[in-house]
């Protein structure tokens, strides 16, 4: 097994803590503990606090991507659903947030870098809701009242709020109210529907 670098290390214990506390939660010293190092050290690496929650977002993202890339698109969309929403609820409840979401609250305190890649991690969930919903719609009786990417929008803001007011609340149901709005909105699939 390959041992982490003492960078990936603070990226994965500022994943941690950010997902759990937010941003200003945590401090380097705090990460120091936690990795073993001093905060001089951490430093050397990411200059400011900046630096590393905007590399904490290009991580998230980029392991946000590969699960999306992971979803075999040739699943009915019922399933697909189930699999993109599978880790959202594995953490619903729990002290683990998005990080995106904990990152939302201080945006405006943020810099611009971290926005944009904030911005960017919503705009792929969306297009890939978005494409969910083209092909859920080529197989339903109704289609939506709505655009895919409005639909996006709306069920992934859901989506977000949802895993928010679950962790306020201590209860995965807060979360599975907004995720029946992505599962109810997929055609029913022929197994089920003959059961």
């Amino acid at each position: 097994m390959k041992t982490r670098s003492v960078r990936e290390q603070l990226v994965e214990h500022a994943l941690v803590l950010i997902r759990r506390r937010g941003i200003n939660g945590f401090s380097y010293r705090d990460l120091a503990e936690l990795v073993g190092v001093k905060t001089s050290s951490i430093h050397y690496y990411f200059p400011s606090k900046d630096d590393l929650v905007l590399e904490a977002v290009h991580e998230y993202s980029a392991r946000m991507q590969a699960r999306l890339r992971a979803i075999d698109g040739s699943l009915p969309p019922a399933e697909q659903a189930r699999q993109y929403l599978a880790p959202m609820r594995a953490n619903a409840g729990t002290d683990q947030a998005c990080l995106v979401s904990m990152l939302s609250a201080d945006a405006l305190a943020l810099p611009e870098a971290v926005r944009a890649a904030m911005q960017d991690y919503v705009r792929t969930n969306e297009r890939w809701l978005a494409r969910l919903f083209e092909r859920a719609a080529e197989q339903r009786e109704l289609p939506n009242q709505a655009s895919p990417q409005h639909l996006a929008q709306v069920v992934y803001g859901a989506v977000q709020s949802g895993q928010i007011s679950a962790r306020l609340f201590g209860s995965a149901d807060r979360f599975e109210a907004a995720a029946a709005l992505l599962t109810n909105a997929m055609p029913v699939e022929p197994a089920l529907a003959d059961a």
